[in-house]
């Protein structure tokens, strides 16, 4: 197999191209996660299949290879595990994640949350996290520490894979977003198979798409529409969240309307001011929104009822 023959087959536009198999697939992101493409074939293949669109195997095969180059990370089995991504950051609004690995964490689950460390223009989970005097992780020890002392794990994905935080690096230079950062929200940052993960989207054709790859890759996985681009209920415009386990989808948290607390003053969106709110919810200062409540109920029950199910219990 040649990148030559690969390149030829994804890139002959939106009308021409053809997807790769999934083994296929699997092999080109070998190459490029192994760093043995020059940078003019690496933008080439991202340029690619970024105007073709990504097929759910190629999406499958990408994941496949990142699995075998990551640096997995080890919680206790019997202990509900949760990922969170975290590649947006806000704009417009707080960014509420570390709200959310706060909740989760208090209700005895395992917390993971993975993504950058700064965006320009965005407030990032890790900036806020920073802000609250949490720390963030620097090797994969740290982050099973964290777990063992019930606390919330954030951990930067140059650290969790080194690789594909490179290619996530080529945004600035191509000006786009690329498949790396789709699997980047769809990967399993453990060794464990119940891990929930926590996938978000914003088009409807890619929600299509990642329940697609999940259904494929036999993932534990719970689907929501994203509040910019992260995987928080949205306080203002809740909608349904969907969680898959053992091939079977169901509504968990059904998005009705629900008053709007005005009374909160709501922070800012930097980092200090967001920080300083989320310590105020989780000392009890501030009331927690109520769609975030069911949020955190729905993932806590299904963490637990997976590692139920897996056990036969």
């Amino acid at each position: 197999m040649e990148l030559q023959a690969l390149l030829k087959r994804i890139g002959r536009g939106a009308s021409g191209a053809r997807s790769l198999e999934r083994h296929e697939a699997a092999q080109l992101f070998a190459w490029l996660l192994d760093g043995v493409l020059h940078p003019e074939q690496v933008g080439a293949v991202l340029i690619a299949l970024r105007m073709k669109g990504e097929s759910i195997d190629e999406l499958a095969g990408a994941l496949d290879a990142l699995r075998g180059r990551q640096n997995l990370i080890h919680p206790d089995p019997a202990r509900p595990i949760v990922a969170i991504p975290t590649y947006n950051g806000a704009r417009n609004a707080p960014n509420l994640v570390p709200l959310l690995a706060g909740l989760l964490a208090h209700q005895g689950v395992q917390v993971i949350v993975h993504g950058v460390r700064a965006d320009p223009g965005r407030t990032t989970t890790a900036e806020i996290w920073t802000a609250m005097g949490w720390q963030l992780c620097e090797s994969i020890g740290e982050v099973e520490l964290s777990l063992k002392r019930d606390e919330p794990a954030f951990v930067a994905i140059d650290v969790l894979v080194p690789s594909l935080a490179k290619m996530l690096g080529f945004r600035r230079l191509l000006g786009l977003r690329n498949t790396g950062h789709t699997i980047a929200k769809l990967l399993n940052p453990t060794s464990v198979s119940t891990c929930l993960r926590l996938s978000a989207y914003t088009h409807p054709e890619f929600d299509r798409l990642q329940r697609a790859t999940l259904e494929l890759v036999e993932a534990n996985a719970m689907v929501m529409r994203a509040t910019e681009g992260e995987v928080v209920a949205n306080v203002r415009r809740p909608s349904n969240i969907d969680w898959l386990y053992e091939g079977r989808w169901q509504t968990v948290v059904e998005g009705r309307p629900v008053a709007i607390m005005t009374e909160v003053a709501w922070p800012e969106r930097d980092a200090q001011s967001t920080a300083q709110w989320i310590s105020d919810v989780l000392q009890g200062e501030q009331p927690v929104p109520e769609v975030i409540s069911a949020q955190v109920r729905a993932v806590a029950q299904s963490a637990r009822e997976a590692i139920r199910i897996r056990s036969g219990l």
